[in-house]
Formats: structure tokens, sequence, C-alpha cells
């Protein structure tokens, strides 16, 4: 059997002759002279003799643990020299490579992600920054007097259907999976029910993105902006008529020379067009659409209304926008059944109508003073029609005009949070005709934002117009998120 050596007793050994060698080795004349600075000298010495001990005592303990952990695996038979050599060379590294997996593997486990809560809802992300989900959900309560839906004629605006309603009710997870340029966005609607956006995203290049899935067209500002950024309790009454809403497809989109006066932002996408309530199109024809966006002051701003981030410097963006379209679709609303048809078209056919349609656009915000304006135009063209008929083609206009303004900064006695909004909105079912069938909208609402756009109240009142006969609706709105 072999022995070990007793490296210990070695040390301490060591230890002693050393020392006994300093005590008793020769003085010199000028340290008896003065004891107290040869003692000083002396302590000195021995401390840092006992460190150099103690570095001896932790090699001496290694390389002991190591004698026993060669003899622990060693066969009984007695290898040759070269494979005790390699043996004793190899397991101390392999010991220590597993020691450091076996920690990394524990930090993995134990920290594995962080969790906080932002803006975003509550947001989950690993400590590699590999991957990040966003959970946030939303309800938007509502009481509505007499009527809730835009009216189209004037039957409409002599309902009368005062209720209490849950609007809206979704569920948003949002964030980026393996880089942080590939984003993803999921929202889901349980008032309808139905999935209303699922897409990813290439957000690698501020010049050029890349998104695909179902989700909104970046068409114009009042659609694209959410239901819970809008500055009214609702959009507008020709946000239905003249949307492009929610499609399936792909879109590409960035910002060019940011910062310089030619500041210009571009959208451009290809969609089935149907909307995002069928799978498959149609026929073998595409809906197009195309955004140039100048940002003349203040470059790009989001799309999201009211001056809630106080702009201290003016932010101004001009924005065109066209898209064509061939289906039996004339209209879209987020739904199972998105393809609708406009009021006074019937039901259409597999590739029936021909839409093309253009939109004009301007945006403002400074010092808590924001103003929008929409035009839109919109031809509708029904294919199974003779080119003579002169129902074959029906254009349509529309626009709106709202502004808003926080009095807080006129008059501070008025609430910080508490903002005052006016709009004014149009739409001509037919231009060809005279007004008779003439839809206007005139609101005003009160908005007190407890957390910006993510907790706010409204109330509304819109005086209602189609043709010569008029009503008042009356919102009290609750939009919350968490």
């Amino acid at each position: 059997m072999s022995k070990q050596f007793p490296f210990q007793r070695v040390s301490h050994a060591a230890k002693w002759v050393l020392s006994g060698l300093i005590l008793i080795g020769p003085v010199s004349a000028e340290e008896l002279k003065d004891p107290e600075l040869y003692k000083q000298e002396l302590l000195a010495i021995e401390k840092r003799l006992d460190a150099k001990l103690k570095a001896l005592d932790e090699k001496l303990e290694r390389l002991e643990k190591l004698e026993s952990a060669t003899t622990t695996v060693t066969a009984p038979v007695a290898p040759d020299s070269a494979t005790q050599v390699k043996t004793e060379e190899i397991k101390p590294v392999q010991a220590a490579e597993e020691k450091k997996s076996d920690k990394a593997e524990s930090k993995s486990q134990d920290h594995f992600a962080n969790v906080s809560y932002g803006k975003n809802g509550f947001e989950f992300r690993t400590d590699n920054d590999k991957f990040s989900l966003a959970i946030q959900n939303r309800i938007q309560v509502r009481y509505a007097d007499p009527f809730d839906s835009d009216p189209r004629s004037v039957s409409d605006l002599e309902r009368d259907e005062s209720s209490f309603m849950i609007r809206r009710a979704r569920t948003k997870l949002k964030g980026h999976a393996y880089w942080p340029w590939l984003q993803y966005y999921l929202q889901y609607d349980w008032s309808q029910p139905v999935l209303r956006d699922l897409s990813l995203t290439m957000d690698k290049f501020k010049w050029a993105k890349l998104w695909v899935g179902r989700g909104k067209v970046f068409y114009n500002d009042e659609r694209v902006s959410s239901s819970g950024n809008q500055q009214f309790a609702n959009r507008s009454i020709i946000n239905d008529i003249f949307t492009v809403d929610r499609q399936q497809g792909a879109q590409i989109f960035g910002n060019l020379f940011p910062g310089s006066w030619h500041d210009i932002s571009y959208y451009t996408g290809v969609f089935t067009g149907l909307g995002v309530g069928e799978r498959s199109n149609d026929d073998d024809r595409m809906m197009y659409s195309g955004r140039l966006q100048w940002n003349a002051l203040g470059g790009e701003m989001p799309f999201s209304q009211s001056d809630i981030e106080f702009h201290e410097k003016p932010a101004l963006n001009f924005a065109f926008a066209a898209a064509t379209n061939r289906s039996k679709c004339t209209a879209f609303e987020t739904d199972s059944r998105s393809c609708r048809d406009l009021p006074g078209f019937s039901p259409g056919q597999d590739g029936q109508y021909r839409i093309n349609q253009m939109l004009e656009e301007v945006r403002f915000k400074w010092q808590g003073f924001s103003v929008q304006h929409e035009m839109h135009w919109k031809e509708v063209v029904d294919t199974r029609k003779e080119r003579s008929d002169p129902a074959r083609k029906t254009n349509l206009m529309g626009g709106l005009v709202q502004a808003g303004y926080f009095p807080h900064y006129i008059f501070p006695i008025i609430p910080k949070n508490l903002e005052l909004a006016g709009r004014y909105a149009f739409v001509d079912p037919n231009v060809n005709f005279n007004n008779d069938d003439l839809q206007q909208e005139a609101s005003g609402i009160m908005t007190y934002f407890f957390n910006g756009h993510l907790n706010k109240v409204n109330f509304q009142v819109s005086h209602l117009t189609v043709g010569d006969k008029s009503n008042q609706r009356y919102w009290l709105q609750w939009d919350f998120s968490f």
C-alpha cells in the first residue's frame, strides 16, 4: 500500500526552523543600540514569513488532495510512469470543469429571468437578453346614450338603446426572441372574441424594417393609433367608411435622413385584401398600400394622439397615402367576418369590387397643444356592371379636423392632467348626388389622464347629423391598462 507524504508536518517544521534562524541569527551593534527598532523589524519579517508560509500551506494542501485523488483512482496493478502522469494531470482538470459547469447550471436555473413592471405591463427578460415577454391587459368600460354606433341613416338617429358595455377587453403579448431586433406582437380581444394581431417585425435597421403577419396597415393615423391612444372616446364617423383596417400580409417601412429638413418616413405593403377573417384570397389579386410622410419639424411622431408628452419644440408631420384592392369587400372591420359591405352596396362576389383610395394627413404637437387633420377620397368600381352604367363607379369623400389642449398651462388652477378637445368630421357617401345623405359629427370631450393613455376617463358629447336630421350622443368611458 502506498503511503501519503506528510506535507503538513513538513510545513510546520519549516516554519519553526525559519523562525529559529531569525531569532538566533547574528545581531549587529547598530541594532543593539536601538532595541525597539530591531523589534519592529523582526515583527515585519515575521509577518512576511507568515504570509509566505500560509501560501506554502495552501499549495501543499492542494498537492496532498491531488495525491489522494490519484491514489483512489489508481488500479491495484501499478501503471507505468507515463500513464500515472497523465492521470494526475487530467483528473483535477475534469473536476474543476464539472464544478464550473454545475455552478453555471445552478445560476441559469436560479437567475433565469428578471421580472419588472413598466409601460408595457409585466415584463420578463432573460439574463442574456435573448428573450423578453411583456404581458398587458386592457379594459374599456363605456356608457352610451341614446345609442353607441355611428348613425348612417335617419333611422339610426332615432334609436333609443342606452346601455353599459365592456367595449374592449384585450390581452397583449410583445417582446423579442433570440435577438433584440426580432420582435413579436400578439393581441387578443375577449369581448368579440377575435385574434386581432399576430406579427413578427425585423427591427434591425431604422431605415428598413420588415413586418409580416396580421395587423394594421400603416395607412392613416386615426386607424393605426391604438383605440387606447385616441384623443376621443372613439374614432370619428369617417373610420368605418375609409379604413383599410387590419390585413394579412407583409410591410416594409423605415425612417430616412433623420434630423434633416428632408426627414422622411415611408411605409409600403402587400396583403391578401380580405381583412383578418379569412385565410385565403378570393382571387389572384392582392391589396397594395403605401404611405409617405415628411417629418417637417421635430422628427417622426409615433401613432398616438394628444400631446401628453408635452413637446418642448414643435413637431409637424405631413403624410400622403394610397391603397388599391380588388375583392368582394367594400369595407373592413376587425372581426371573424372582417370583409364588410358599405351602406347601399350589395354583398360582393369574388373579385367584384375594385377599390382605389387616397389620403392626405397633417399632425402637429407643441407644448400641450395638438392638431390633426385627415382628408379621404375613395372610389368603388363594380366590375360586374357595364362601363357605360353610371352606377359602375361611386366616389366617396370624408375628412376630419380635431384639436386638443391642456389648459393648465394657461390657467394653473385647472388640473395638469385635464385635456379639452373638439372635433368635426364629415362623410359624403356619394359625391355625385346632392347632400341629402351627408353625415356629420361635431364632438367635444373632456379627458382626465391618471397615468397617460394607460389610465384615463372621458366624457364626450357629439352632435350627429344625417341629411337635415340630427341627434345628440353621450359617452362616459374609463380606459384602463395594466
